[in-house]
């Protein structure tokens, strides 16, 4: 996607905000499988942890623990906007939050955070976007970009992590954002722009496999560092008579915007798509390694995350469900792993801008609520 325009994919990725896109109401997919009758409602939810600072992917590590990636607020001074232009700063404001029973902090703290200024006077927030724990107190984090290496390097020192899936210390294991500068693998679709925004990360033996929603495309990070396209996730088709979502993408056509990505209990790998928006449009892909990616479920709205329940069905976040002027709430999804059969999970629209969601070993649902800004929180939707 093009530096000069900032792309809604890129944007929404980076701030979760939906803009001045237009968003149609449609049925679901012919292909679409029917949705059963409202899952039963969970208890109330819980806030385990509020003040969290742009808090987006939530991940429950084998001890139970709950590790939030707060992508943070930019600079500790915000930088001055250019009318009309795009600004970049960089601060050092973003962290990791864990919550282990009574006990919760950031146990990392001065992650790179990019405050970015939009054309339009808008302004976004990216930086980590999901981490998980590896061995020896160490962290792997996947962090945003919105733009290239050279958007990067401009930041000046310290923001070599952006655009990557690096540790917390700052070794970067794969460089998405460099890939896509070298590849531009989605140019076969027809998408005339060269743009990354990693999104997720899941592993895959040694390797990683690391979703890039500007890009549309799966990409693998090998031990050495050295990356390689795992597959291109094609356009989806707009409905008739549907407004143009993108210039730079053909006729009728919507960019698959991949985000979430978990592991199932068949050993596949599952990963959302969002379809520019559009309610009904986003799909679940069904990945084997060395086969061709099939979509296991569609007629999904906005998903902007994926989790796996203990029984191995898959937990989908919404990250709303209307249209662009009445956009609100987020939902939660559960699909078969059987049929990819879609019932909705009673939240009591409880979710208000949901940017990650995880699932415990006992059912209990953990969502980042109020994803945007200084005030985000963590729900807990209590397993029954």
């Amino acid at each position: 996607m093009s530096k000069a325009s900032k792309s809604w994919a890129g944007a929404f990725l980076a701030a979760a905000v939906v803009g001045s896109l237009t968003a149609t109401v449609i049925p679901a997919q012919a292909g679409t499988r029917a949705a059963s009758a409202a899952h039963p409602p969970k208890a109330a939810p819980v806030v385990v942890a509020s003040g969290l600072h742009n808090p987006r992917g939530v991940t429950v590590q084998p001890d139970g623990s709950v590790l939030v990636a707060e992508a943070g607020s930019g600079p500790a001074t915000p930088c001055t906007a250019s009318p009309g232009a795009i600004t970049r700063c960089l601060g050092f404001t973003g962290s990791l939050y864990r919550v282990k029973g009574s006990r919760q902090s950031r146990v990392v703290t001065g992650l790179p955070s990019q405050l970015i200024y939009r054309t339009d006077g808008s302004s976004l927030v990216t930086g980590a976007l999901r981490s998980e724990a590896g061995r020896n107190g160490a962290y792997r984090v996947v962090y945003g970009l919105s733009g290239l290496p050279a958007d990067r390097a401009a930041l000046g020192a310290g923001s070599g992590p952006l655009g990557t899936l690096s540790t917390a210390r700052g070794k970067v294991l794969g460089d998405l954002a460099g890939h896509e500068a070298r590849h531009d693998p989605d140019s076969v679709t027809g998408n005339n722009e060269v743009f990354s925004n990693p999104a997720d990360f899941a592993r895959d033996g040694r390797d990683f496999l690391v979703t890039d929603a500007g890009a549309n495309d799966l990409i693998r990070v090998h031990p050495d560092g050295t990356t390689t396209t795992e597959f291109v996730f094609p356009n989806n088709v707009l409905p008739a008579a549907s407004p143009a979502v993108q210039p730079l993408t053909p006729a009728g056509q919507a960019q698959a915007v991949p985000t979430g990505i978990v592991r199932g209990r068949d050993g596949a790998f599952y990963i959302s798509d969002m379809s520019a928006l559009r309610q009904g449009l986003g799909r679940v892909w069904r990945y084997v390694p060395g086969s061709t990616p099939t979509v296991f479920a569609t007629g999904l709205t906005d998903v902007i995350d994926l989790a796996l329940a203990p029984d191995g069905d898959l937990i989908a976040l919404s990250y709303n469900t209307g249209t662009s002027t009445a956009p609100l709430p987020g939902a939660l999804t559960r699909i078969n792993k059987r049929t990819g059969a879609l019932t909705p999970i009673d939240t009591g629209n409880r979710l208000t801008v949901p940017l990650g969601v995880a699932v415990g070993p006992r059912g209990d649902i953990y969502v980042t609520n109020n994803a945007l800004g200084t005030s985000g929180e963590l729900l807990k939707f209590p397993a029954r």
